[in-house]
């Protein structure tokens, strides 16, 4: 009596090569997204501040080089950008993470399915007497399947709290930087 089948051995560690290989995909592209936004940030940014420099080189006297600082420093704009940037980060981050999510879901139903094939097995070869045995067992998997299944909706509730909560503060900071702005705008008037 074996209750390992060598087929589903292999089968099974087939299935998680490939998942391994998904995995992998999945960061190393989520990782060259990232890397992407941040060097075209940056090169935005160098490009912006070279030109600003030369416009303020190229001023020959103070009105001149007050009037070129005034058009090139907006503090609001600037944190207006920042507030993109990281929303453009958290939309990688998000979309990374629930690619992740959705690969460790499937990962723990063939998981569980597996567990359940395998009590149904030690219950078939299972001696005479041992029926209770085998009921406890199987009352134990069971039980552990649902305390996962409460735990991924309860992680995914969380993470939908989260969300909303960023979005709202992102929200909220791009309201009050234009805010801020409009403020600054009439003052100086």
């Amino acid at each position: 009596m074996s209750f390992f089948d060598s087929e589903k051995l292999q089968a099974s560690q087939k299935a998680n090569l490939e998942l391994l290989q998904q995995l992998n995909s999945k960061v190393l592209k989520g990782f060259e997204q990232i890397t992407t936004l941040q060097i075209s940030t940056l090169r935005t940014i160098s490009e912006e501040n070279f030109s600003n420099a030369s416009k303020l080189f190229a001023a020959r006297d103070p009105q001149t080089f007050t009037s070129v600082l005034g058009t090139i420093a907006h503090p609001a704009q600037q944190a207006e950008r920042a507030l993109e940037y990281g929303r453009q980060v958290y939309d990688l981050v998000s979309s990374l993470q629930a690619d992740l999510a959705k690969l460790g879901e499937s990962q723990v139903a063939r998981g569980t399915q597996q567990v359940q094939e395998l009590v149904e097995e030690i219950a078939k070869n299972a001696p005479a007497g041992s029926e209770s045995a085998v009921a406890v067992l199987k009352s134990a998997v069971e039980t552990a399947g649902n305390v996962l299944e409460t735990a991924q909706k309860t992680a995914k509730q969380a993470a939908e709290i989260a969300e909303n909560g960023i979005a709202a503060a992102a929200s909220a900071a791009g309201q009050a930087t234009r805010e801020a702005t409009k403020a600054t705008g009439t003052r100086s008037k």
